[in-house]
């Protein structure tokens, strides 16, 4: 009995030296060591370090907008350090989870590694506290392939679904933050709805635009806005300032009420959208995306229907800018992205599955794109 007491005492004696290990804290937003990426627009032109669009915008675009281009989604730092755990704290503004999707999607972050063994990315598991100040706690940062303690690359991704209003990174002391090789591949930058913003992904790495950025291995500018991707032409003016690697239309998701967008509404949207990216960025590839579909459109007909008329303009146009000479001008249909009845949370927002799903098909075609270039 005295043995097992014994061994008790120890474990909890090791777990609170462990707690009580003193940590050195970095402002990422702050600290030349770590690298925001992911955004259209350096930290000069944004009101906080963590928005998705210049400071510009606000009083330019809608009022809805603005407040969601706050929300920190698939926006990623990227540091390197020889640390054997990292803790990340943090405030947020809104709602810290939401019915249909978990605080872990909503407001978390997610931490991936990568070292010279390892092949592509590899997921960090972290403990969390959803409390006034978040904190995510990495241990035992050592893959299979490390020696324990040696020197990793990370890409720590932000909240999906909310704004950070502050953040700190911090390492056991003795250990060291270090800058990685900058990025500098132009990015592909998508504009897109609550779906591309991330509903209703588990954690931020599972958001299909966070998937696509590991798969093609450059940075994915997320400029989708939950319940307002409209293709709206402040939008389309604000993105054709990014010089970026291909455009991503996915907005029909937004687009389906037949009053207020009928079919010519449509077209003029989808055309002034194009032309306008073509005019100030003429060799830049633009990807046209049809609606994935709903999980239930199988037993409601009326989402069948909506799903149907417009993916059916979006092809139309489509076909019409390619009779009309226009080059780099791509088509993702909704039989290439194969979304699955069980694939959402509700019939409409994806689910982790769905992500995949997006994010495969996505990976296939832009890599095509590219590979074109």
């Amino acid at each position: 009995m005295k043995y097992v007491v014994s061994i008790v005492f120890f474990l909890l004696f090791s777990h609170l030296l462990v707690q009580a290990q003193d940590y050195t804290w970095f402002n990422p937003a702050e600290n030349s060591s770590f690298q925001i990426l992911s955004q259209g627009w350096s930290t000069n032109d944004l009101k906080n370090p963590y928005d998705r669009l210049p400071s510009s915008a606000e009083g330019k675009v809608r009022e809805a907008v603005w407040n969601l281009s706050r929300h920190a989604a698939g926006i990623t730092i990227r540091f390197a350090s020889d640390a054997p755990g990292i803790k990340v704290r943090y405030q947020v503004s809104g709602n810290v989870q939401m019915p249909h999707m978990p605080a872990t999607g909503v407001s978390g972050v997610d931490l991936y590694m990568k070292s010279n063994e390892t092949n592509g990315q590899l997921w960090c598991k972290g403990g969390y506290s959803f409390k006034d100040t978040i904190v995510y706690t990495f241990d035992e940062l050592n893959s299979i392939w490390n020696a324990k303690n040696s020197q990793k690359e990370y890409e720590l991704y932000l909240p999906l679904y909310n704004h950070v209003e502050w953040m700190e990174i911090g390492i056991p002391e003795g250990y060291e933050i270090n800058a990685v090789q900058p990025v500098n591949t132009k990015p592909v930058v998508v504009y897109g709805t609550s779906i591309a913003q991330g509903a209703c992904a588990s954690r931020p790495g599972m958001a299909w635009t966070s998937i696509l950025q590991r798969k093609i291995e450059r940075p994915v500018i997320n400029l989708a806005f939950s319940g307002n991707g409209r293709l709206e032409p402040e939008l389309i003016d604000y993105i054709s300032e990014i010089e970026a690697s291909a455009y991503i239309l996915d907005c029909l998701p937004n687009l389906t009420s037949e009053k207020l967008y009928p079919e010519d509404e449509l077209k003029k949207r989808i055309r002034r959208s194009v032309n306008t990216l073509k005019e100030k960025r003429p060799n830049t590839p633009i990807l046209l995306v049809q609606h994935a579909g709903y999980s239930d459109a199988v037993t409601r007909k009326s989402r069948y229907d909506t799903v149907e008329r417009i993916n059916a303009v979006l092809k139309e146009m489509y076909h019409t800018f390619l009779s009309e000479g226009m080059k780099d001008v791509f088509f993702l249909s909704k039989d290439e992205i194969n979304m699955c009845m069980d694939c959402t949370v509700d019939g409409t927002h994806q689910n982790d599955l769905g992500m995949q799903l997006y994010g495969n098909a996505y990976g296939k075609k832009v890599s095509e794109i590219l590979e074109e270039r």
